[in-house]
């Protein structure tokens, strides 16, 4: 969107200083040529000699970061960058910075990555902790959307994620104002089913007004699939499912101190976690309800 990158690249320009024409060229001219490519489309030894190039421009811009991190900055807000430059570009950058201007210019720049050239592992884990950081990642969370392949495997609690619990992880963990209208504005134009069914459970989790009225208004909307309305309609009538230890738990705490556990809870990425999850959102529908 044209309006996202005017925010980003006035948010460069005032935390960052103007870069030259001298330092901007020659970082351009080494990005052209080094990420003219799209990762998914080579062989094997293809990319072992992309990689190998790559692995050069990174010890570049490291060895030089007084000078190129400025240039790296403003090529990454160049969203008509290569895509996977963007991606790539973006890891440089918060391999060596983590202000909080960066991981916002890092995840406007990967929302336009094409997710077939990352690895989904390392894309989640950047833009969950960066969520956890409660900075807005909803841009780079939906962004998972255009692909129904997208799985995530935690190895160390042998946990699959799908595209519908990678998205819950990527969210979660910040303050819900930072996403809940764009998620409701993606599932009004939505038409993959897969990307539906993520967006539908991510907006049950919510458990705010406008997230029930977005379910309630898809349940009801005859032009979407019966799968997914119906969907919908078993999320509704989730709150008739509330046990009586949550609705105990619920009675001794104030919402918004609920909201804050689970949001605390979701920055760590487990089946205990999640467990915690829906026993938290199940104490937050006996609360509002």
């Amino acid at each position: 969107m044209a309006y996202a990158r005017i925010l980003v690249l006035l948010s460069v320009a005032i935390l960052y200083a103007p870069v030259s024409r001298a330092q901007q060229r020659p970082l351009r001219e080494d990005i052209q040529r080094i990420y003219n490519f799209q990762p998914h489309l080579l062989t094997d030894q293809q990319r072992n000699e992309k990689s190998a190039v790559m692995d050069q421009f990174w010890g570049k811009v490291k060895t030089g970061k007084d000078s190129l991190l400025p240039a790296l900055r403003s090529e990454l807000a160049e969203l008509g960058n290569p895509p996977f430059f963007l991606y790539d570009g973006s890891m440089l950058l918060l391999s060596l910075s983590d202000a909080a201007g960066d991981r916002r210019l890092a995840l406007a720049a990967v929302s336009k990555c094409d997710l077939l050239d990352v690895q989904a592992n390392s894309y989640f884990e950047q833009v969950h902790r960066i969520a956890a950081l409660n900075e807005d990642t909803s841009q780079a969370a939906l962004h998972i959307l255009d692909d129904p392949a997208f799985t995530v495997f935690v190895s160390q609690h042998v946990l699959t994620l799908g595209q519908d619990y990678a998205l819950v992880y990527m969210l979660l963990p910040e303050d819900t104002k930072f996403w809940i209208h764009p998620a409701i504005e993606r599932l009004r134009s939505e038409r993959d089913q897969t990307a539906q069914k993520s967006l539908l459970l991510l907006l049950w989790y919510a458990q705010t007004p406008e997230g029930d009225k977005a379910l309630s208004d898809f349940a009801s909307d005859g032009s979407k699939p019966d799968a997914t309305r119906a969907q919908a309609k078993d999320l509704l009538g989730r709150k008739a499912k509330v046990f009586g230890l949550n609705r105990a738990m619920a009675f001794f705490r104030r919402e918004t101190d609920i909201r804050e556990m689970r949001r605390q809870r979701m920055k760590a990425v487990s089946d205990e976690a999640l467990y915690d999850l829906d026993d938290y959102t199940m104490q937050l529908i006996a609360k509002r309800n």
